[in-house]
């Protein structure tokens, strides 16, 4: 894997980061709240499938996941971002930390859909700003 672009954005406020943090339904892992003090939203190449990340500001988290339902439509979930076109990326909290990040198609929103692309955030972490390539 090779350099790529990112677009980072300004750093999201303290308030943003404790207001996602104390109303957020799970407890999201650290390197999250990380990313999103370096750069609120932001968006680039993603070393691994889906290829290109966006993420959404700490300040529209939550009201996504309500704004998607994704409490309704994929209970076990929580979205953080999307591929820039027709995936949700998300955590998978169905099971313990460390929560693996998975893509679901937004059509149709449906947990037999979801596709791991990281066993954590912190491995998603290692490939944002990577070019992605696939091996044959």
């Amino acid at each position: 894997m090779s350099g790529g672009d990112w677009r980072a954005a300004p750093p999201a406020s303290e308030v943003a980061l404790a207001r996602l943090r104390d109303q957020a339904p799970v407890r999201l892992p650290r390197s999250y709240f990380d990313q999103l003090a370096a750069s609120n939203g932001g968006e680039g190449d993603l070393g691994l499938e889906p290829g290109w990340i966006v993420f959404w500001p700490a300040e529209e988290v939550l009201e996504s996941n309500v704004a998607y339902s994704l409490a309704e439509l994929l209970p076990g979930f929580f979205g953080f971002g999307s591929s820039g076109g027709g995936a949700l990326l998300a955590f998978d909290v169905r099971v313990q930390e460390p929560y693996p990040i998975v893509m679901v198609p937004f059509i149709p929103l449906e947990a037999q859909k979801a596709v791991q692309i990281a066993g954590s955030f912190d491995e998603l972490r290692d490939f944002i700003g990577r070019v992605f390539r696939e091996t044959a």
